[in-house]
């Protein structure tokens, strides 16, 4: 993807504090941001029509967690990438069975988002 488009990113993570980090790092790409507190709410934006590039995924959140929407998201056909943050470094073969693009641990610090977008060639 050039770096003309517009990159398309969800941020699903139930903690409020955890989803502003994100998005304050994003911010700096000038990215498009949603973001939404579970996987139910995750599912919904794209049974709603709405298309991203990227999703940043926790695992543990209420409702759905984020092993259960990763494989939902690829059991409906929807090829966005996905890259899996928790603090579970012990889920990590479950998150990439369930579909993940990438697995990383928390804390996500600004040079391991980075690396992460050069790696689907989001940046340049």
């Amino acid at each position: 993807m050039a770096s003309s488009q517009l990159v398309k990113v969800l941020i699903v993570d139930d903690d409020n504090f955890t989803r502003r980090i994100y998005k304050t790092m994003l911010f700096r790409f000038c990215f498009e941001i949603t973001e939404v507190e579970d996987g139910k709410n995750a599912i919904q934006q794209f049974v709603d029509g709405n298309e991203y590039d990227l999703v940043l995924m926790d695992k543990h959140m209420p409702n759905m967690d984020g092993v259960e929407a990763t494989r939902t998201l690829r059991g409906m056909g929807i090829p966005v990438k996905i890259v899996a943050i928790t603090d579970d470094a012990s889920s990590k073969d479950t998150f990439m069975d369930a579909g993940a693009d990438k697995f990383l641990l928390k804390p996500l610090t600004f040079s391991m988002l980075t690396d992460i977008l050069k790696s689907f060639n989001f940046l340049n």
